[in-house]
């Protein structure tokens, strides 16, 4: 018998980990959840008193579920492994990871440096993958499966200008995501990506004038997305909604990918 659409978006009792859920993205994502009914864990590397990690669990908690958050560095995979078993040991479980804490800095090819090129693929690369490989470890000592989602972009498959070392270390992400749902299907972990386009942000028509307006034109849906555009998604590929799709990206873009070449 079908389970009921319903049932299939209530995670009470589940507890979901958005790593880099300090601001940005990944606080939308995990305000999001919140409203699920599952326990929200973020992450966060640095504190900042303009948004600090409190202010996301206490409004986690205003809408009904519990927060929990864990200064942490993926960069570190012994700290990774520290703050997987920090959660389930708060909450006794892990049922879901997303992968969201990154770095996007562009960087021009000819003068980009070593440390510059590590970083970048330290912290979105080597580091969502020692994250997921810690959760897949909790999630089959528990027996019960989980989902894992991580968050790409559509530089991952198309290039943009000093993009080239973000976009390669998003591309390698999701050759991980396609090995990682290809080994852990046995034990019942879905492992997708998401790739957004344009996000809203404070700041974003000073620092790069013209971006809203001209990507609003080329997607066919008309604008550029806010965080919960990409938070549902999320919500999708964790939720029974997805429980035959694995190893997939969805591109969270508007139809940008979709535009006319000429």
């Amino acid at each position: 018998m079908a389970v009921p659409i319903q049932k299939m978006l209530d995670f009470s009792g589940k507890t979901v980990i958005v790593t880099g859920g300090r601001a940005g993205l990944g606080s939308g994502i995990a305000k999001r959840f919140a409203e699920t009914g599952a326990n929200v864990v973020i992450t966060y590397r640095t504190e900042n008193p303009a948004h600090p990690a409190a202010e996301v669990v206490a409004e986690i908690e205003k809408r009904g579920a519990k927060g929990l958050a864990i200064r942490t560095d993926v960069r570190d995979a012994a700290r990774s492994r520290e703050m997987i078993a920090k959660a389930a040991e708060v909450f006794g479980r892990v049922d879901m990871l997303v992968n969201n804490a990154g770095i996007y800095p562009h960087h021009d090819l000819l003068t980009v440096g070593e440390a510059e090129w590590d970083d970048m693929h330290q912290s979105n690369l080597r580091g969502a993958f020692f994250c997921a490989q810690a959760a897949a470890n909790q999630m089959i000592r528990q027996g019960t499966g989980g989902a894992i989602v991580n968050i790409l972009s559509i530089n991952a498959f198309r290039p943009m200008a000093d993009g080239l070392v973000y976009g390669s270390s998003k591309a390698g992400l999701e050759m991980v995501t396609r090995c990682m749902a290809f080994e852990l299907g046995k034990y019942g972990i879905r492992v997708n990506a998401v790739a957004p386009g344009l996000i809203d942000a404070p700041g974003l028509d000073q620092n790069v004038p013209g971006w809203r307006e001209r990507y609003s034109d080329r997607a066919p849906l008309g604008r550029i997305a806010q965080h919960v555009d990409i938070a549902d998604v999320c919500i999708f590929c964790c939720s029974e909604l997805s429980a035959w799709v694995t190893g997939e990206t969805i591109l969270a873009d508007g139809g940008v990918m979709l535009a006319e070449a000429y």
